[in-house]
């Protein structure tokens, strides 16, 4: 039986399409059968999002924002977010450390990590030996066969980042992965926008190989696309798709029984199974014939690397420029 409420009440938040069939059968339904709150998303990109944050800043009419880490970021050092409260969300508790905010000001709702995404019937077909590392993308057998992010896409900072780790450079000046980009350049045969450009580029056989996130393997599969992908023998970048309460939110209680939900074991089962994500609750347990292959277990979420987002803040210009020049032009 449904329960009885006294009053309407309605959450506007923003996601992201990645995962709104998720949200949409999971935790609407439930927001209103559990809680009687009506949850109405929209649907927008992270920059969208952090652009519509600090526009209702002074007056908020959105209750939750989720966006990625690095748009994220910027919407902390502009003052946006307020601190999650732990004692009224207690899923909270059960989030890899990791993956939440050191200050309180967000947690991380979901994971993708980015390895090797390939053609299986190209790299068959031209008897290209097996894929394993990070560095497979400069191989001369990929000459005008990969694509990578235009810097638009926080991609292509955890590439220049992960480049950088990879090469054991410390200085945040970036200057070893930048010289070894521009070597990349004889293979790069698009800079990308989108995750739907790349399963385009992929489905005209444009390309053979880029470096890009596990789920859209899933989805190219789904489609019926000969799609393969494969973490690094190095380690993979991990990625999170963020979510964020800004300062005087509407209805403060619904907002932390909806961030409850979405950190809780049971939707991350769901986002892990249907998108492809990967979860951030420890507590997940996924059916055992879906865990036996999806790639992002809980040994390689709480192994993966993270970018240092605080950089990408300090310098996204400076690098935006400099990736356009030496890497893209």
């Amino acid at each position: 039986m449904r329960k009885a409420f006294s009053q309407a009440r309605q959450l506007n938040v923003v996601i992201s399409a990645g995962f709104e069939q998720s949200f949409r059968s999971f935790i609407m339904p439930r927001m209103k059968e559990v809680h009687g709150i009506d949850v109405e998303p929209s649907i927008f990109l992270s920059a969208e999002a952090l652009a519509r944050a600090i526009a209702q800043k002074q007056n908020p009419t959105i209750s939750l924002f989720t966006l990625d880490q690095g748009p994220w970021a910027q919407g902390k050092a502009a003052g946006v977010w307020q601190k999650l409260d732990e004692s009224k969300i207690p899923n909270l508790a059960n989030v890899y450390p990791s993956y939440r905010d050191a200050d309180g000001g967000g947690t991380s709702v979901l994971v993708y990590m980015l390895g090797l995404l390939y053609d299986e019937e190209a790299i068959k077909a031209n008897k290209i030996a097996e894929l394993n590392s990070f560095f497979d993308l400069w191989r001369p057998e990929f000459k005008n066969r990969i694509s990578i992010p235009q810097f638009s896409s926080t991609f292509a900072f955890a590439i220049l980042s992960q480049t950088q780790t990879l090469l054991g450079a410390k200085d945040s000046s970036f200057d070893a992965a930048f010289a070894k980009l521009k070597e990349l350049r004889p293979n790069i045969r698009a800079f990308t926008g989108g995750a739907g450009q790349i399963l385009q580029l992929l489905q005209q056989r444009e390309i053979w190989l880029t470096y890009a996130p596990q789920n859209l393997a899933k989805q190219a599969t789904a489609a019926g696309l000969p799609i393969g992908w494969k973490l690094p023998k190095e380690g993979s970048v991990a990625m999170s798709h963020y979510m964020a309460v800004p300062e005087n939110a509407p209805d403060i209680d619904g907002t932390n029984k909806l961030v409850d939900m979405m950190l809780s074991a049971e939707f991350q089962k769901d986002l892990a199974q249907r998108g492809g994500w990967g979860p951030i609750n420890s507590k997940t347990e996924l059916d055992p014939a879906f865990a036996a292959t999806f790639p992002l277990n809980k040994q390689a979420i709480e192994n993966a690397i993270q970018a240092d987002w605080n950089i990408y803040i300090k310098n996204r210009i400076d690098l935006a420029e400099r990736w356009q020049r030496e890497v893209q032009s």
